[in-house]
């Protein structure tokens, strides 16, 4: 995301403003993530991680690649992908929302992430999955269905 501002007083106020609300943004949500040193650790790399090319759904010629899968504080999550099935690829878009257990170190938690809106064809809502969710180094992550 690219942020334009204009070289004005009234711009430098909102640029701090806006700096504070991205700060408050970062910090992990007290309804989804629980309150000890690891699931705070935990959840803060979780809404950095720019994750590509996972997949979530793959098998009998169908397959689910997100492009783009993101994590915000507020709980939600954000999925751009594509299905596709033989030579065919369609372009869609998932929502949902999510949520830890406490998390067993700084890097793994499981979590359950909820599906509520989908385009993506032959996907139905809601769905529910749970997952438990190693972050590696390098912006990397490594996810078990349960």
């Amino acid at each position: 995301m690219t942020l334009l501002f204009a070289l004005t007083l009234a711009c430098g106020e909102k640029e701090e403003t806006s700096t504070a609300a991205a700060e408050e943004a970062a910090t992990p949500s007290s309804s989804v993530v629980p309150d000890d040193k690891n699931s705070q650790a935990f959840a803060k790399k979780l809404y950095s991680l720019d994750v590509k090319r996972f997949r979530p759904v793959e098998g009998d010629g169908i397959k689910l690649e997100y492009s783009s899968f993101t994590f915000k504080p507020d709980g939600t999550w954000v999925a751009l992908g594509a299905v596709s099935v033989a030579d065919e690829s369609m372009e869609c878009k998932e929502t949902g929302n999510w949520a830890m257990d406490a998390a067993e170190t700084k890097d793994t938690a499981t979590m359950t992430w909820t599906m509520n809106s989908t385009n993506c064809a032959g996907r139905e809502t809601p769905h529910e999955q749970r997952v438990e969710v190693t972050i590696l180094d390098g912006g990397q992550f490594k996810v078990k269905f349960r």
